[in-house]
């Protein structure tokens, strides 16, 4: 946020002399490594965290990596609501979700391939598919997103760990 916010400060022009292109592609670079650490950091401290517990990897990612790796959405939905930009909350939420379902089982498995415990699978798969047609299905019907719709999301966010210990 504070790269975001310096950024914006002057409205600097990609075209004009304030800010050069290898300025940029230097930010990005690093953003991209700072990712690729802080994903080997999280996966290793996953794998330990299971261990010492002795509760399964898939429990760890579910409660603790999944919050994580959404806090960045989250933030993004919060400045767009606050910016009164509506369209762009939702757009986020949604397109989010579908480009990492994609790219999580396509991408990740054309690397690295391995075994999927089906019937964990076909539970989750189908409350967040549940979940899913439930958020559209609310959007639509009352063309309205307040505090009643978000406090829905969030019990059926909350159900998700319940229904996570009833399976396991």
């Amino acid at each position: 946020m504070i790269i975001t916010r310096s950024m914006t400060k002057g409205s600097p022009s990609l075209n004009g002399t304030s800010l050069r292109w290898s300025h940029h592609l230097f930010l990005s670079i690093l953003g991209f490594i700072g990712v690729a650490g802080g994903a080997y950091i999280t996966v290793q401290s996953v794998i330990a965290l299971s261990a010492v517990f002795s509760i399964p990897e898939y429990l760890v990612s579910f409660f603790v990596v999944a919050f994580g790796t959404s806090l960045l959405e989250i933030v993004v939905d919060l400045t767009a609501v606050r910016k009164k930009q509506y369209g762009i909350a939702i757009g986020d939420a949604i397109g989010s979700s579908i480009i990492m379902l994609a790219s999580q089982f396509g991408i990740g498995t054309l690397f690295f391939p391995g075994n999927v415990t089906a019937s964990l699978a076909q539970k989750t798969g189908l409350y967040a598919l549940m979940c899913s047609i439930v958020a559209v299905t609310v959007l639509t019907l009352r063309q309205n997103h307040d505090r009643k719709s978000g406090l829905l999301f969030i019990a059926l966010y909350s159900l998700a760990y319940i229904a996570t210990f009833a399976l396991l």
